[in-house]
């Protein structure tokens, strides 16, 4: 009977239990270096977890529905929610969609045999590549990794480089020129993902998460329109209709070292990221800081601004618990 009990556990989605998106007060987010019997991601005390939906990335070792199930629905606190992470502003060498032949012996893409949406690699991350994420044929390939998310049973997505529209839009704002629009285009895609999974698959409670990019509802981000303020305030209105809380990364400790850097609020960012908490959508933040007194100093501050922290490595191949402020069972 136990046994039979288990398996029917493992195939009851988590808000049958009562775990309430809007009590998360804290969550772990790791892509990489994960135990084979995925005992880490299971036996932890987080609310939420973000996570690939692969063990090492690749469509070999995607994870199955009850390997996410397990995750979701063991461990201490009887459930937790688990969202995927999905790259939508950047192209990766070791997902399903990659083709070799696309670049050179360099990586770099062959002109007339790469798709016209891809562009240049990612010189701070091999093996990633900027794209031109309104083309349609990008976005069919995003779509096409969102079902194997939902198929997987994933509660939600998180979605990065999403702050891809800063660097092909206006050169006010550091891009190139390539799409002025680039943040209404953003804003498009993801409410196209939200409607795929929201209204086309079915799940009308699937979580869309994007990290970063708070400045797509700036009014500087608008310089072509005829009223920024008006243009940003309309653009801001179509994105917070979709999504559900926002990822932001060294938002209190900022600079140019892997991790501990120091103390550099990002007053602009946080300024944003204050509408997206006033809107009643979570801030789950994010900084690279180990040391004990740094990792207090972010708790502390995070959680004045009534953010959600996470304090751990940048390569985000471990999940961390900071002992002195341990991840709580929710009811």
């Amino acid at each position: 009977m136990r046994k039979i009990f288990t398996f029917l556990l493992l195939l009851i989605p988590y808000n049958l239990f009562g775990l309430d998106f809007s009590l998360v007060d804290d969550f772990a987010y790791q892509l990489q270096g994960y135990k084979t019997d995925l005992s880490s991601l299971i036996n932890n005390r987080f609310d939420l977890i973000v996570m690939d939906y692969s063990l090492d990335g690749s469509a070999s070792a995607e994870f199955s529905y009850n390997d996410i199930a397990s995750i979701r629905n063991g461990g201490p606190c009887g459930g937790k929610i688990v969202v995927a992470y999905l790259s939508i502003g950047e192209a990766e060498s070791y997902r399903f969609y990659w083709n070799k032949s696309w670049v050179d012996s360099n990586g770099k893409p062959i002109p007339g045999v790469a798709p016209s949406w891809l562009g240049k690699p990612n010189p701070d991350w091999p093996g990633n590549y900027k794209v031109r994420y309104w083309d349609p044929a990008w976005q069919s390939i995003v779509i096409s990794y969102l079902d194997r998310i939902i198929d997987q049973g994933y509660d939600g997505i998180y979605l990065d480089v999403v702050d891809a529209f800063e660097f092909w839009g206006p050169h006010e704002n550091g891009g190139n020129d390539t799409r002025r629009d680039s943040a209404s285009l953003m804003v498009d895609f993801v409410r196209a993902l939200a409607d795929h999974a929201r209204v086309q698959r079915g799940l009308t409670n699937f979580l869309i998460i994007p990290q970063n990019g708070a400045g797509i509802i700036a009014e500087w981000t608008y310089p072509d329109a005829t009223d920024p303020v008006a243009e940003a305030a309309a653009q801001k209105t179509r994105y917070f209709e979709v999504i559900d809380a926002i990822g932001a990364e060294d938002t209190f400790f900022y600079g140019n070292q892997n991790n501990n850097n120091s103390y550099k609020p990002q007053w602009d960012t946080i300024g944003l990221l204050d509408q997206f908490r006033d809107s009643g959508k979570k801030v789950l933040c994010t900084d690279y800081v180990t040391k004990a007194r740094k990792v207090k100093k972010f708790y502390t501050q995070a959680r004045l601004r009534g953010y959600v922290p996470y304090a751990t490595i940048r390569n985000l191949n471990k999940l961390t618990v900071n002992s002195a402020f341990p991840p709580d069972c929710e009811p």
